[in-house]
């Protein structure tokens, strides 16, 4: 079995005699009796088979006229150079981003055995064209199993398990432990009404917007550094016409016990991101994806990374972003209201033109206001209508929000009946028991962010729908596949 013929760095296929499974791109008849040519496809490879009746026999000729798009057959034969394209790989395999291929085949097998593993139905419907943002978005998500084979989309999936990789790897080599905690949950933000209600064997139970409460509960376990990878949900009406938002996302949750300031934190989440995006840029396994998705997604671009003179990610406060909008960008805005998504293009655009910026697609805004932010935000001692909290932003959109929480019980308990940001919360109510009880049993000064992973792959993209970075999205209107 000759295995990995789709990865680029193959070399010296020519007379080798190989076995692999492959899709049929398209079926070409040829005008001599008893031959076929048959273009094939392995992931992100294509190549040429040419069938001859007489070389493979009775049966496995009649399975082969019957061929449809799609399919998944068996192939064994000779590999031979079919033609030399300046754009093969550097050892003529060629991968490219589309699957209309036929002019773009560097090599050829001459089929010796040929077995039908799987028959596609006729008639499916295509997605063979050059440019993927030809096609109604909706069809493209209505038909995603088929969309997913196409390598620019398939690629943008490598990458979201990559993604996922490097921040397990970054993560646990800087001490964190990797937990889960539960999606379905019996206490909930008053007048919060994106929260998806769950009937609970006679109880009233919700889906989880995050994981937050329960990762705190970790820290106070004395876990010290903690992470999950995971959905969350969020009734977000939003999500029928947002290229952000979504009702069901992935998000990393990340908290982390604080020595001497919170900006350990942000740090710490800087340096990971950091750590991703170049092992995405730099790695040789997703190089070469970056080449596929950007050939057939007009909006995609590399992603820059523009350090400051001390190597860290640019840093900014809400009030400075506030200045910039105003003074530079020609916004109205208004430093007790948050920023649009609106300014957060604007500032993204900035930040990547500028170059006393750091001409970067990824920065950092803190010290938010505290009206901004949750409850158990932690407000600064200096200012207390300021947080220590801060959002980060990657290719002109938040990506991730963080803050310093509360660690001492009673404060606690005095930031909820206040809630600046919202209805007041009675810390003394069951439902809140075993949250508060954690608070009781003494927590550490600690610190943590919400990452959503799907939007985050569409900012390093530059994607236009964060549905794009999403295998099987859920807003609104979608509920299948």
């Amino acid at each position: 079995m000759f295995e990995n013929i789709s990865n680029p760095a193959r070399h010296a296929l020519k007379g080798k005699e190989v076995t692999f499974d492959a899709r049929v791109n398209s079926v070409l008849k040829s005008d001599f009796p008893g031959q076929l040519s048959l273009e094939l496809r392995v992931q992100e490879t294509f190549l040429r088979a040419n069938v001859d009746a007489k070389a493979i026999g009775d049966g496995a000729w009649e399975k082969a006229q019957k061929l449809t798009p799609e399919s998944i057959v068996r192939v064994a034969g000779h590999i031979h150079l079919l033609v030399e394209k300046a754009q093969a790989n550097g050892d003529g395999v060629h991968t490219n981003g589309h699957q209309d291929a036929a002019s773009d085949i560097a090599y050829a097998v001459y089929v010796v055995d040929l077995a039908v593993i799987a028959q596609a139905s006729p008639n499916l419907p295509s997605f063979h064209r050059d440019e993927l943002t030809e096609f109604e978005f909706e069809e493209r998500l209505n038909n995603r199993i088929l969309d997913v084979r196409n390598a620019a989309t398939g690629a943008i999936f490598k990458f979201h398990s990559g993604m996922c990789q490097l921040m397990v790897e970054f993560l646990c080599s800087n001490g964190f432990h990797w937990i889960h905690t539960p999606r379905i949950i019996s206490a909930t933000i008053a007048g919060d009404n994106e929260f998806f209600h769950l009937p609970y064997f006679g109880r009233d139970a919700w889906l989880a917007q995050s994981s937050q409460h329960h990762k705190q509960m970790a820290l106070s376990m004395d876990m010290q550094r903690v992470f999950e990878i995971g959905p969350v949900f969020r009734a977000e009406i939003k999500s029928r016409a947002s290229a952000r938002h979504m009702t069901e996302f992935t998000v990393l949750d990340i908290g982390m016990v604080i020595q001497d300031d919170y900006h350990e934190v942000v740090e710490m989440i800087e340096s990971m991101l950091v750590f991703v995006f170049r092992g995405l840029q730099e790695r040789k396994q997703y190089r070469y994806l970056i080449d596929i998705v950007e050939k057939l997604y007009p909006s995609a671009k590399k992603f820059r990374i523009g350090l400051d003179e001390h190597g860290k990610i640019p840093r900014i406060t809400f009030l400075e972003a506030r200045r910039i909008l105003r003074e530079e960008l020609g916004f109205e805005a208004d430093d007790k209201k948050d920023f649009t998504d609106q300014e957060e293009a604007a500032l993204g655009r900035h930040f990547r033109a500028s170059a006393h910026l750091g001409q970067t697609d990824l920065f950092t805004i803190d010290q938010y206001p505290a009206s901004m932010r949750q409850f158990n935000s932690q407000a600064n001692p200096d200012d207390p209508w300021f947080s220590n909290t801060w959002d980060t932003i990657a290719g002109g959109r938040e990506i991730c929000s963080g803050s310093q929480r509360i660690n001492s019980h009673d404060e606690l308990c005095e930031a909820m009946r206040a809630n600046v940001c919202g209805a007041p919360l009675d810390p003394e109510a069951e439902k809140w028991h075993a949250y508060m009880t954690a608070f009781k049993a003494g927590m550490p000064r600690h610190g943590g962010c919400g990452l959503g992973v799907n939007r985050l792959l569409q900012s390093f993209l530059g994607l236009n729908d964060v549905r794009e970075a999403t295998l099987f999205p859920r807003d609104v209107n979608r509920l299948a596949p």
